[in-house]
């Protein structure tokens, strides 16, 4: 005997595990379907990754090929049977052990915690994946005028920049709207100018994302001459070097390294009457795919000095980026610079830069959350109906250990002890098979079609903080649906439950 009856908390649990368990139904042949199906998924996904390494291309492509295509469908497949096989599993296991009535909520849970850690992993990775491409293209911190005034005094303001703590490299840049043309198809896109010497360790101008080409042959125009011209062109035709998005490269111009293609400028040039067009050829001299079709589209890289002279712009620059340790250091940075250079300059960090990119799909993620989280919810609806019909069932049993003196907090709190089994065993399936398939999909990659979705491989990141609140969310809404019921068992009387027998 307790103080609190004959019953204690551990023999209060034992019965709510009891309740729950079916041990005259054995239900198995579901559980050798679920494992020959995920023996079959996971063949499909060996074959895939053998095609893989056996279809590698020696230089990457950007267009998929045939052989790409065919194994990341095959992959897709294999990942698809593969979490058939696994639910086939999950779901063989429950109803070998336990009541349908205890089986399906089990299973709405798990589906209501599985489905938003990979969605919500997912989506972590997209966000990763977009912060990572605009780090590369754009720098962490930008500092421009902020009166619009000429930034004459680049080169002062670097030397102070220097020194800020957090501050890795810095690089002035001149940009400018123009067209750009190769043959008879024009485009409009940024010209940028940048520092040939500082820009690369402020801009991700590296490989792989420069696909040909290199950052210093924007200092070198005939060394691009000499290697790229052709057998029409006299050793006189040097021409500035320009670098091109992938996109304007490749698919909107149809260029080729050593093409010449003439920037038109329409403000640039002068004449007694005010500003006039002013055109340039200039020679590529490399293509760069930073993976964001709004940079390989629309974004070109010239000399500061020629971009100086084209612009008309002589000793002048738009302003100033800056590389920080890392990207969290960013605002950090930012707001010492502003500090720094008092109010003529301001500094924007790269969030603050996109702020409502980046809201969006915070706001998204959200939606998804609360969307998914309804599926957790209806879980929590079939607890309670569950309950309630074991509340039916189990009235003797209620009746006769109240009759032995067990209290009706031990009641209660045996029908909670139920709800939390049921809600423990989904969440703990839905966490860890969720993250398993992230962490699978995290090594071995899901890959897409690039022309179409612009991105080569599925992106999954998985947080611990996210996991952790899909995790807390269903065993709340679970704790939340057993009180009802348990109510109603505590208020049985043994008279009602002893009734009819």
């Amino acid at each position: 005997m307790t103080a609190t009856g004959p019953l204690g908390p551990g023999f209060e649990w034992f019965v709510a595990w009891r309740h729950l368990r079916d041990p005259e139904r054995r239900v198995r042949w579901l559980l050798w379907v679920g494992i020959a199906v995920l023996v079959v998924g996971g063949l499909l996904f060996g074959v895939s990754l053998y095609l893989a390494q056996r279809a590698r291309p020696a230089t990457p492509s950007f267009f998929p090929t045939r052989q790409t295509l065919l194994v990341a469908n095959l992959r897709l497949l294999g990942l698809v049977v593969i979490g058939t096989g696994v639910f086939l599993t999950l779901v063989g296991i429950l109803f070998a052990n336990f009541t349908v009535f205890t089986a399906i909520p089990i299973l709405g849970v798990f589906v209501g915690t599985a489905g938003p850690i990979v969605v919500l992993s997912v989506m972590s990775g997209f966000e990763m994946d977009l912060k990572t491409k605009i780090r590369g293209a754009k720098a962490d911190v930008v500092v421009t005028p902020a009166d619009d005034q000429p930034f004459t005094d680049a080169d002062v303001v670097q030397k102070q920049l220097l020194g800020l703590p957090g501050v890795v490299a810095v690089t002035p840049f001149l940009e400018a709207e123009v067209i750009v043309r190769g043959g008879v198809t024009p485009a409009g896109i940024v010209v940028r100018g940048i520092d040939p010497k500082s820009a690369a360790r402020v801009l991700d101008l590296g490989k792989p994302t420069l696909r040909e080409g290199d950052v210093s042959d924007l200092a070198e125009p005939r060394r691009v001459m000499l290697a790229t011209r052709s057998r029409w062109e006299k050793d006189e035709d040097v021409l500035p070097t320009i670098i091109l998005g992938e996109e304007l490269y490749a698919r909107m111009l149809r260029l080729f390294m050593g093409s010449r293609v003439e920037v038109i400028c329409p403000l640039c040039g002068v004449s007694p009457s005010g500003p006039t067009v002013k055109t340039r050829d200039f020679r590529v001299s490399g293509h760069f795919y930073s993976g964001m079709y709004e940079f390989d589209s629309k974004l070109a890289y010239i000399a500061l000095d020629e971009a100086q002279k084209f612009m008309n712009m002589p000793g002048e620059v738009s302003g100033i980026d800056i590389r920080a340790r890392t990207p969290e250091e960013a605002t950090a940075v930012a707001a010492a610079a502003t500090a720094l250079l008092g109010p003529r300059y301001q500094a924007r960090s790269w969030e603050e830069l996109n702020k409502s990119l980046f809201m969006a799909l915070r706001l998204e993620k959200i939606a998804f959350f609360i969307a998914l989280a309804f599926i957790a919810l209806v879980a929590s609806f079939s607890i309670i109906s569950n309950l309630i019909m074991m509340v039916t069932e189990k009235g003797r049993e209620i009746a006769i250990l109240k009759s032995m003196g067990a209290r009706d907090g031990a009641i209660l709190r045996i029908f909670i002890a139920e709800g939390l089994y049921i809600g423990l065993i989904g969440m703990g399936a839905g966490v860890s098979i969720g993250f398993a398939l992230c962490r699978l999909i995290e090594r071995f990659g899901l890959s897409l079609p690039t022309d179409v979705y612009y991105i080569s491989n599925l992106p999954v990141v998985t947080r611990g903080s996210e996991i952790g609140i899909v995790a807390l969310m269903a065993l709340v809404l679970c704790s939340l649906a057993t009180l009802y019921p348990a109510m109603l068992a505590a208020r049985l009387r043994p008279v009602r439950g002893l009734r009819y027998e």
